[in-house]
């Protein structure tokens, strides 16, 4: 469990004009300067071992191994990303300034009926979506764990220059979609994160109370307005497969609504098993990807990316010898793993710990024992990236960029998708039979529940957050 770093507000001109004057983004850490500064932000790199770190005892080294999970490697396409999460995460802000007239209304709409108070109608979310899609152990989570450490989760607002700004910014919640793809998981998982984070609500409880599930999402529009919340990262949207009747759907919903009414900007994180998800819900879908997409591919064998990638983890060698990194050791290495950072990384540290006090050397010989002992099971997932091809990957949708991914990127009109590694090299990977496959959403729509009358207490941030009643202890 992540643990929240909670700051007291200070403001930084941005030197954005659309940005300046905003007290939610100015309070926000400085943005770096150049592409390259951001990027290597994200990186991270632990002592490396020394001559003198290698001959120390068996155990020791052994135990010195664990610091191989602890490396970061920052791929360009982290880079990019965590350019977009930047500034989405600030948009997200823009069409929400606390100090406009227009934004109390759109609060008190949120917290209350339509007949009591109505949405404004000239207000515009200025909130985007950003897709990533990755395979297993492709480093989505890695890259949204080092992106957030620059961030700090909770801060405490009390006044903007001369004006009292009494509330509390939670800049970022992390959710998953949980295995059975249900709103009420997904719903009580936002619920019981903004609790944890504040430390002193009750939202949780009051949600489970509700009599519907609409009520439920109306209060967690409401909640998410009275912590002026910034960006929900969203991890396993693969898992909307599992939904039963319109409930992917209704998720979906759920995430454009988020984006459109409530106004905070929204991070999805999937394998490329989401387009059997997305297929038929395009416009929604759009909406969550209008900051783009971005995919993260296994490494292809004899790309300069798979060298940087292995010379960079190569410097943390724990045996006697540290070899040269020769082609054929970077070969076998490659071949235990398919491409796969997390696989790549796993190889590294399991033929390590199996030469330390034995053969105290990495090498190809090493790696095909690993392959065939350690990582066994793993290896017809392996053995599916290594030969690509769409018969075997097939079986293993969490590993497929097939036709339907392709499809699904070009009816949301994103016409480039950056990767690890360049597609033509690849062409059987994208067979024109590859189908999105069945477990598709039905398409039904919302029945139209009413979600009545929420009456809870106007969040007003120029007030003191006491004030507000909902969830207090």
């Amino acid at each position: 469990m992540r643990n929240v770093t909670r700051v007291q507000a200070t403001y930084t001109p941005t030197g954005i004009r659309r940005f300046d004057g905003l007290p939610f983004i100015e309070a926000l850490p400085p943005l770096p300067e150049t592409r390259e500064d951001l990027l290597l932000q994200l990186s991270n790199y632990p002592n490396r071992p020394s001559g003198k770190d290698r001959t120390k005892s068996e155990i020791v080294r052994i135990m010195e191994l664990s610091s191989v999970g602890d490396v970061v490697y920052p791929f360009p396409d982290y880079g990019e990303s965590a350019l977009e999460l930047a500034k989405i995460l600030r948009e997200s802000y823009v069409a929400r300034n606390p100090f406009t007239a227009i934004d109390v209304q759109r609060r008190r709409a949120l917290a209350s009926s339509a007949d009591t108070f109505p949405f404004p109608t000239d207000w515009k979310s200025s909130a985007q979506g950003h897709i990533m899609v990755g395979i297993t152990g492709s480093g989505k989570s890695t890259f949204s764990n080092a992106f957030l450490l620059r961030y700090p989760q909770l801060i405490q607002h009390t006044a903007f220059g001369d004006q009292p700004l009494v509330a509390r910014q939670i800049v970022y919640v992390v959710l998953s979609v949980p295995h059975d793809a249900t709103l009420k998981g997904l719903c009580i998982q936002f619920f019981t994160e903004v609790d944890r984070i504040l430390g002193d609500t009750e939202y949780s409880k009051v949600a489970k109370s509700v009599r519907t599930i609409a009520l439920m999402v109306q209060l967690m529009h409401h909640v998410a307005s009275i912590v002026s919340l910034g960006l929900i990262i969203v991890d396993d949207v693969q898992n909307l497969r599992a939904a039963k009747g319109a409930n992917a759907e209704y998720l979906l919903n759920l995430f454009s609504e988020i984006v459109e009414r409530v106004g905070v900007s929204l991070f999805l994180m999937a394998t490329p098993a989401i387009d059997k998800v997305l297929t038929h819900v395009v416009r929604n879908t759009r909406k969550s990807a209008s900051s783009g997409c971005v995919a993260l591919l296994p490494m292809a064998k004899k790309s300069d990316i798979w060298k940087a990638f292995s010379e960079a983890y190569w410097d943390y060698t724990y045996t006697h010898k540290k070899n040269r990194l020769t082609s054929d050791i970077r070969d076998a290495w490659w071949d235990a793993s398919g491409g796969d950072p997390a696989f790549a990384a796993l190889a590294f540290l399991l033929t390590q710990q199996n030469a330390i006090g034995r053969a105290e050397e990495v090498d190809e010989q090493g790696f095909l024992r690993t392959r065939a002992t350690n990582m066994a099971i793993l290896q017809p997932a392996i053995e599916a990236l290594r030969t690509r091809k769409v018969s075997v990957l097939r079986r293993f949708d969490d590993l497929l960029f097939g036709k339907g991914y392709f499809d699904l990127m070009g009816k949301l009109k994103i016409t480039e998708t950056k990767g690890l590694w360049n597609p033509g090299e690849f062409d059987e990977l994208f067979d024109t039979d590859d189908q999105a496959g069945d477990n598709q959403p039905s398409g039904t729509k919302r029945s139209g529940e009413d979600a009545g009358d929420l009456d809870f207490p106007v969040e007003d941030p120029l007030k003191r957050y006491e004030g507000s009643g909902i969830g207090k202890k």
